[in-house]
């Protein structure tokens, strides 16, 4: 029994020796990890690792901006489409739009303006309030401060014709025979004359008030005449008035035909210190408060008033502009513009808001507006400031 024990001892011993020489000629192998225990996942080093320096932590940030990088070459979003129905009268002064069209400026930035013709500016106010109008341009008027003051946010919002010297496209005219005659050499001999007016408690008053205080004269001391621009001309033939506002290309014809005479050449653009605000942009309140589409209007806009500068002031492209206001407007005779004063534009679509105001204080003082509206609230140069951020200073 004892010999037996010790032969199975005998014999676990070498069973261990045996495995022990085998398992140390056996190359060495990793383990293979059991179903319930799977290797952990390839983040779970970083985890363990050791917190990384500030300038390993900024690595990622230096790369994220791979990406942006890349998204100049992405094309942009396109604008919404959106039209625009801006009234004319078929006005030289409405050139910044007629260009805007005809270039393909607006088309460019998904805007298509309509133009819907009017027989005045005067005439468009009501359906720019109503919203059957975006755009319209006009002179600052009593109506379209008592429109604005009953709650029509309306806003005026950039130029569209001013005077200065050189572009005098609004002046005063006198029948010739009246000045042939001596009868009148200053202004304050036009006491008790008949003056047309294409409408009164409006800017075409205030600058006629600004022109008479030269003479010592009110506005009283002369007698008022309504009538039209075209109407103006047979009026000088016939004497029934004596003085007059006209503006181009009608001006031009008045001194061609010898019916009138231009009289203190650039007095209106001077008495206001060199500069006159003649007509603005109006947009309607719905269009104003669409800012994206009035800010794309109003990029193409200038690009327009520009094109026009480019070609009245510095002779660029001028038969190409002409030929589009013949297009336009009731001036088909491309001779006639190498003769009259052309309306002023500034090229950076900014009004000249110190004669605005000239005329804002004159509809109070007369009382011709009672309302509570101060002058900058009807003003909003937000689209012209950002017209001016995309295309910069006209140079």
């Amino acid at each position: 029994m004892n010999r037996r024990k010790g032969s199975t001892a005998i014999l676990g011993v070498l069973v261990l020796v045996l495995a022990t020489v085998l398992s140390a000629c056996v190359p060495a192998v990793a383990p293979t990890p059991t179903p319930t225990k799977p290797p952990a996942p390839a983040a779970a080093p970083t985890q363990a690792a050791p917190k990384p320096t500030e300038a390993a932590a900024a690595a990622p940030t230096q790369a994220a901006p791979k990406p942006t990088a890349a998204a100049p070459t992405q094309p942009p979003a396109t604008p919404k489409p959106v039209t625009i129905r801006f009234a004319s009268p078929g006005a030289l002064s409405d050139a910044g739009v007629y260009i805007a069209i005809e270039k393909g400026y607006f088309k460019e930035l998904a805007v298509d303006v309509k133009v819907e013709t009017v027989q005045s500016a005067a005439s468009a106010i009501a359906p720019l309030a109503a919203g059957d109008l975006e755009i319209a341009g006009g002179v600052l008027s009593t109506a379209l401060l008592n429109a604005i003051d009953r709650g029509v946010a309306m806003k005026v919002v950039g130029t569209k014709g001013g005077a200065i010297k050189g572009f005098d496209a609004s002046q005063f005219i006198i029948r010739k025979d009246l000045i042939d005659s001596g009868q009148v050499k200053e202004v304050k001999d036009l006491k008790g004359k008949k003056m047309a007016l294409a409408n009164v408690q409006s800017g075409a008053e205030a600058e006629a008030s600004f022109f008479l205080k030269q003479g010592g004269l009110t506005i009283k001391d002369v007698e008022l005449v309504v009538m039209g621009y075209p109407d103006m001309l047979p009026a000088f033939a016939n004497k029934a008035i004596d003085v007059s506002i006209q503006n181009e290309p009608l001006l031009t014809t008045s001194i061609e035909q010898k019916l009138a005479v231009k009289w203190l050449p650039g007095a209106l653009s001077t008495a206001y210190g060199g500069e006159y605000q003649v007509a603005t942009l109006i947009f309607s309140e719905v269009f104003a408060k669409n800012v994206d589409a009035a800010r794309r209007f109003m990029v193409g806009y200038v690009r327009g008033l520009r094109d026009y500068n480019d070609a009245f002031v510095k002779g660029k492209d001028k038969d190409g502009i002409i030929a589009i206001l013949i297009k336009y407007t009731a001036q088909k005779d491309p001779a006639v513009y190498a003769k009259m004063e052309m309306s002023y534009l500034n090229p950076d679509g900014k009004m000249h808001l110190a004669s605005m105001k000239i005329d804002f204080d004159y509809f109070k003082q007369m009382g011709y507006y009672t309302g509570k509206l101060e002058f900058q609230s009807i003003v909003d140069t937000q689209f012209i400031d950002y017209a001016l951020q995309q295309l910069g200073p006209y140079k």
